[in-house]
């Protein structure tokens, strides 16, 4: 009898110790996907939950600059994954070209952002990557020595506030970015504004239209110097004397340095270039 009782007991609690089976509710799993990495360079990281049935987009980086108008022109880079994390397109660019030309709808998202973009596919799916670049400078504020200045006006578009005279090259880091250093044969993104450097007449500016790729080779010897070895994110005013301009007058510059553009093939119509008239020279560390 007590032996029987204790077969009983046993398979009495050894079933209620089992968990009961989960129900299939036929519903989805919310997907998550992530990514690392700075701006311009996107790593997966991992792909959960279930695939959605339609193409959504998502913002996994939310950026804190200009927000993107329809009629904006955009600096990006370009990516594509699978939901497993192989590598379908490596990063490109950054490019420059208009917002509604973009591989996703960017109206409306702030620069500095990274948005996604899932592709349901026969299996799996794939994973489009945006990164929004800055088109103004990004850094630490610092304070410029000397007379000449730089005013920021509401729209965020730097202008020369006071001018000096120029007596030699110089440049002095408005904002220091946190980016690669400017190598003197790069290619670069860039917004400028050429000023007459004794009177404070603008010369010529691509504020507030949109960036520039600039060969530095190809380009004016003082700017070239004076741009090279500053980090990218950069915000320089760059004191120019005559001989080093285009031989005429001292000219000052202010240059938000964006983004080295990395392909070894450059376009030439891609390209736009303040006139050089002089051979490029290296600028002392003094003047730095």
């Amino acid at each position: 009898m007590r032996k029987t009782l204790a077969v009983f007991l046993l398979i009495t609690l050894g079933a209620c110790s089992q968990a009961p089976e989960e129900a299939d509710t036929g519903e989805e799993t919310p997907y998550s996907v992530s990514f690392f990495g700075e701006l311009g360079n996107p790593h997966f990281r991992s792909f959960e939950g279930d695939i959605p049935d339609d193409r959504e987009e998502s913002i996994d980086v939310e950026g804190e600059g200009r927000e993107v108008a329809p009629d904006a022109t955009i600096l990006y880079t370009a990516a594509s994954f699978t939901d497993r994390g192989q590598v379908l397109v490596e990063p490109t660019g950054p490019v420059l070209g208009k917002a509604e030309d973009a591989p996703i709808d960017v109206v409306g998202i702030t620069e500095g952002s990274r948005v996604l973009q899932i592709n349901p596919q026969e299996t799996g799916a794939e994973i489009v990557v945006i990164d929004i670049h800055h088109t103004t400078a990004q850094g630490e504020e610092r304070e410029i020595a000397g007379t000449a200045s730089i005013t920021v006006g509401d729209d965020g578009v730097p202008t020369l506030g006071s001018s000096e005279p120029v007596e030699q090259l110089s440049t002095s880091i408005a904002i220091r970015g946190a980016g690669a250093q400017v190598a003197a044969d790069d290619h670069i993104y860039l917004q400028y504004s050429l000023y007459e450097a004794e009177t404070g007449e603008l010369i010529d500016t691509t504020w507030p239209a949109s960036p520039i790729l600039l060969d530095l080779e190809g380009t004016m010897e003082g700017l070239q110097t004076g741009i090279a070895e500053a980090p990218v994110g950069s915000r320089l005013l760059i004191q120019i004397p005559a001989h080093q301009a285009q031989g005429t007058d001292d000219l000052i510059a202010i240059v938000d340095i964006l983004a080295v553009h990395e392909d070894e093939d450059v376009d030439d119509d891609m390209e736009s270039e303040p006139t050089s008239t002089s051979e490029p020279t290296e600028l002392s560390s003094a003047d730095r």
